[in-house]
This record gives C-alpha cells, sequence and structure tokens, in this order.
C-alpha cells in the first residue's frame, strides 16, 4: 500500500508504504505529522460512510419538514393577534407541528433513516393539499384551548394565504430527495470537510506571498495499481470533479498525538462547521466532523458494549493476550470514567504519570476499538513523555500489534531510543519486511520537504541525532577541561 502526498502543508512529495509499521523521522517543524495527519483525514471521514450518510440525508430532509412548519406558525399569529388565550413563538408552533406527525415521539432518533422521512415528506405534502393538515391543526387548537367560529374563519383565510408558501418547501425537499448525491460525492464532501478541520483550512503548501503554488493531490494506492482514493485539491479544498473515492482500505481510524486527551476535564474544543468557501453556506451535508482530539476525547468516555469492542476471535487469542500483558506490566488497572482503578488504588485520572497516559489510550483502543487489519493507528511522538525503558517497552506493543493483529501504524519520532527499539525489536518479531522508514529532508531554494525512504539506510538516520549529541559532548569536555586547568 502506497500512500502519495504532493504539496500538502510542507511537503512537496512524498510516497510512503503503509503495510505495517512506518516510521517517520526528521527535526522539529519539518512536515513529520502531515502525512499521519491526512491520511487520518480522509479514514475517519469515510468510516461508516454509509450510516453517516443515511444519517446526514435523514437530517436534512428533517430540517426542510420544519420549514414547511413555518405555515403552522402563521396560524398562530392568526390566533395571538386575538390574544384571547396565549401567545406562540415560532419555535413553539413548529413544535406543535412535530407532536402532531409524531416527529418527535420516542423513537425519533431511531427513525434517522432516509426512507423513513422520505415517507414522511410526501405523507406532509398530501395531507397539505387535502388541507388535511389544517383539520389537524384546527382539531388541535380547539382541543387545547377552544376554538370560536370567527377565529376558525380568520384562521382559515390564514391558511389560505400561506398554504402555496407550505407546498413551495415541499417541493424544494422534494427536489433534493431527487438529487441526493452518490456515497461517492458523500464521501468527497466530508474528506474535504475533515481535511478543512484537521489542518485549519490550510490544507495545501503556499508560497510566502501567501498563494498556492502547484496542484496538491492526495492517493492511496496498492502497489499491484488499484486505487482506492485520489484527491485533487484546489484552494485548499477538495475538487470535487477532479478527485475520485472508490473506497477506503482502512475502516477506522485513531489518532493519537496528545496523552492528555483521556482526562475527563479536558477544555471544550472549538466547535465548527465548515462552510463552503465561494458562497459562505452551508451545504447540506450536515455531519459534524470533529478535530481527532476530540473525537477521541469523546471516544474514550464511551462504555462501548463487548458486542462492539475488540471482536471475540481476537480478544480470546494468546496473541493479542500477549500485547495486553506487555502493556499490563505498565498499567495493569483500568481507567473509569476520571479515574484509574487498581489493586484498590484509585488515583484521578488527571494526577496519572503522562507516560501511563500514553499506554492507557493504546490499552482502551485494543478493549473498546474494533481492531483488525483494516484499522490504522496513527501515534505522533508517542515517546515524548517516556523514560527509556517505557520507550522500549511502547515499541515492543506496537511492532507485536503490527505482528499478531496485522494492523497499520503510522508513528513519528525524534527519539533515536525509539527508532533504535523499533530497529531491534521488527527483527527480533521477524516483521522487517513489514517495516518502513522515511526521513524528511529539506530542499535547496526551497521552505518545503520531501520524505526519503531510509529502511536500507537507518544509520545515516543515526548518524543525524548523533551530531547533536556529539555537538554538545565535545562542549561539555571542552569545558571541562577549562575547569580542569
Amino acid at each position: 500500500m502506497i500512500f502519495s502526498i504532493k504539496n500538502i502543508g510542507i511537503i512537496k512529495s512524498a510516497d510512503v508504504k503503509m503495510d505495517g509499521l512506518t516510521v517517520i523521522s526528521g527535526a522539529n517543524n519539518s512536515g513529520k505529522t502531515t502525512v499521519g495527519k491526512a491520511l487520518y483525514s480522509i479514514v475517519s471521514a469515510t468510516e461508516d460512510l454509509k450510516e453517516k450518510q443515511d444519517i446526514d440525508q435523514a437530517e436534512a430532509i428533517y430540517n426542510r419538514i420544519r420549514k414547511i412548519a413555518d405555515v403552522f406558525s402563521h396560524l398562530m399569529r392568526a390566533y395571538d393577534r386575538r390574544s384571547l388565550f396565549f401567545s406562540f413563538d415560532m419555535e413553539t408552533a413548529k413544535d406543535i407541528v412535530e407532536e402532531i406527525w409524531y416527529i418527535k415521539n420516542e423513537d425519533y432518533r431511531g427513525q434517522n433513516n432516509f426512507a423513513y422521512y422520505k415517507v414522511l415528506l410526501y405523507e406532509f405534502y398530501e395531507k397539505i393539499v387535502t388541507d388535511e393538515f389544517l383539520d389537524l391543526a384546527l382539531k388541535d387548537i380547539k382541543d387545547k384551548k377552544g376554538l370560536s367560529l370567527e377565529l376558525q374563519r380568520k384562521i382559515k383565510i390564514e391558511w389560505k394565504e400561506n398554504k402555496d408558501s407550505a407546498l413551495k418547501q415541499c417541493k424544494s425537499a422534494m427536489d433534493f430527495i431527487s438529487s441526493v448525491q452518490s456515497s461517492k460525492e458523500f464521501a468527497l464532501k466530508m474528506i474535504d470537510r475533515a481535511l478543512q478541520e484537521e489542518f485549519l483550512g490550510q490544507v495545501q503548501s503556499m508560497t510566502l506571498m501567501n498563494e498556492i503554488e502547484e496542484e496538491s493531490s492526495l492517493r492511496l494506492r496498492e502497489e499491484s495499481g488499484k486505487e482506492f482514493f485520489n484527491i485533487s485539491l484546489n484552494d485548499h479544498s477538495v475538487n470535487m470533479q477532479r478527485s475520485r473515492f472508490e473506497e477506503s482500505y482502512f475502516k477506522q481510524g485513531y489518532f493519537v498525538d496528545d496523552p492528555y486527551v483521556i482526562e475527563n476535564n479536558m477544555p471544550m474544543f472549538r466547535f465548527m462547521r465548515m462552510r463552503n468557501r465561494t458562497t459562505g453556506k452551508m451545504s447540506y451535508t450536515e455531519s459534524t466532523v470533529l478535530p481527532h482530539r476530540e473525537k477521541m476525547n469523546q471516544w474514550l468516555k464511551i462504555n462501548i458494549q463487548a458486542e462492539k469492542g475488540i471482536s471475540e476471535s481476537l480478544y480470546k487469542d494468546k496473541q493479542i493476550a500477549d500485547v495486553m500483558e506487555k502493556i499490563n506490566a505498565i498499567v495493569p488497572g483500568n481507567i473509569s470514567k476520571d479515574t484509574y482503578i487498581d489493586s484498590g488504588r484509585r488515583i484521578k485520572v488527571g494526577n496519572l504519570a503522562t507516560g501511563s497516559k500514553v499506554f492507557s489510550i493504546i490499552k482502551n483502543i485494543l478493549e473498546k476499538g474494533n481492531i483488525d487489519e483494516e484499522s490504522l493507528l496513527v501515534l505522533d511522538e508517542p515517546e515524548s513523555h517516556l523514560h527509556p525503558r517505557w520507550i522500549n517497552a511502547l515499541a515492543e506493543v506496537l511492532v507485536l500489534l503490527v505482528k499478531e493483529c496485522n494492523i497499520t501504524v503510522l508513528l513519528t519520532t525524534h527519539s533515536p531510543n525509539f527508532l533504535l527499539a523499533i530497529d531491534a525489536l521488527m527483527r527480533k518479531y521477524d516483521i522487517r519486511k513489514n517495516c518502513h522508514f522515511y526521513q524528511t529532508e529539506k530542499l535547496e531554494d526551497d521552505f518545503r520537504v520531501q520524505y526519503v525512504e531510509k529502511t536500507d539506510d537507518l544509520d545515516e538516520v543515526y548518524a543525524e541525532y548523533a551530531r547533536a549529541f556529539s555537538q554538545m559532548n565535545a562542549m561539555r569536555k571542552k569545558y571541562m577541561a577549562s575547569e580542569e586547568s
């Protein structure tokens, strides 16, 4: 599997092999995170795609039905002008319409499917055409507060004046149904929103003049030639005409770059719905795309039932037990709500050692997630808070996950200790052919970087790490000699 990036973020070009454990090293601010962020955006946007689209389109029709309910507010205004009993605002009027049509009944949220609201819309339209809606409204008013003949006449006049508007709203909703997008179109819209969210609206490479320099793209393909997607970008947005999405090789993705995401008391993240960059309006794709940290924080709080967690065959298998044994040697306890519990000890998660949080997040993913060969785990500098012994332990956990669970792991690092541990353990567990190493390299006369594969030449990567150490060691010896003299 090859993930190709062209002119995204600070990266000019990169062809990254993704069929096991992929490690990206390099200096700070050299684009190490960009590959993982870009691939995760696409995976996250398209996981459970059919369910997302069904809910999204159902919500869109539901919102249009609410607009049709505005006609009821006109009737209420006719009623309110008499000031006989009470006043309705527009939201109250819409709520009454929803009660009439059973939209807000107990199983409403369970009815989040396109077919349900399609039927409802056409029934709604028919009831307006035949004035059955008016009869229901009058009956509802009469049952609640009574209705004089004079007021009934006034409401009927009001109804006649606004009926055409209600029918027009119905027609608009029906037009929406007839133009419902395909799953591939929906996927591209979701990918666009996810990329906008993760890259804060600045997806493509920029020149010093704040201009986009060249065409940008994201592509995932097998070495045999089969293509999963090829996303073309223009003005920081997905070019819907030139992009192609067939399927996502990965069915679920996890992105971890902050151990504090496991805390329940994390501050609220910015909530933003992306708008069309040209029109400034929301598209009818109403699904919410969350930033990766907020999504992970919410996911960690969910008490997922066993049947939705790791498959029974994997969970009971010796190999996954070996992985859990390594993790339990570091964090033997479990987290319940905001508390870490271990052999009677109860520690607030916020007081847990930062390194323990790293392992606890991975443990939660294994226990709750549907981890298999179609899973993507992105870890951005996970070793940052770990002691060298725990760095070695984390490297062993990740190597075992690749070997025994066949998942794809993409991680970034600037730790020679972590790199060395993976280098050694991939040989111990015989997964060398499924491990790929890359180093970021700054281009001459350019602000961007490219990725250079170092799988068969890791000595060069170690040498770069060693230079910084040697520089300080030489300085230390120089001043030590000066002190002795």
